[in-house]
């Protein structure tokens, strides 16, 4: 089983973030966007993963007054069933739990089953639906919720 290593992000990451970004996303961050996270956005929580000592995926959670949001989860192709996006999810909900945040909500494409299930297999629950979210290609989003105090 390869070890999986989770750390806050830095400057020096903003780089591989992108080139993933551009690689998972009809729409990526750009790369001044990622670093403005990791370096001044203090409402932002941007964690990577490694795998075997290689960059492996990452996420951006913004806290706003105690609820967060999962703005991006991404996992590179090669490091895929490997249990990276679980174990990304695992740390960043209980970083985000021992800052005593409540909640964490994301959007997500139906089509996008994958993560569905992951986010499913962590305790998210469906509350709703923004019609026409994606502008790409005009795809709902589902919104998503887990309540991170009764987890």
């Amino acid at each position: 089983m390869s070890e999986i290593i989770i750390r806050d992000a830095v400057a020096e990451d903003a780089a591989a973030i992108a080139v993933l970004e551009e690689a998972t996303f009809p729409m990526p961050w750009s790369e001044e966007s990622i670093l403005h996270d990791i370096e001044n956005n203090r409402l932002a929580r941007v964690i990577v993963a490694e795998c075997d000592g290689i960059f492996a995926g990452y996420t951006d959670v913004w806290n706003i007054a105690g609820e967060a949001q999962l703005n991006n989860i991404a996992v590179c192709e090669s490091m895929r069933g490997r249990r990276v996006g679980l174990a990304i999810m695992e740390e960043i909900i209980r970083r985000l739990q021992a800052e005593a945040v409540t909640e964490l909500s994301l959007e997500v494409r139906p089509s996008n089953v994958r993560a569905i299930s992951l986010y499913r297999k962590l305790g998210f629950e469906e509350i709703g639906r923004r019609e026409g979210y994606y502008i790409d290609n005009g795809e709902d989003a589902l919104i998503l919720r887990k309540d991170l105090v009764n987890a």
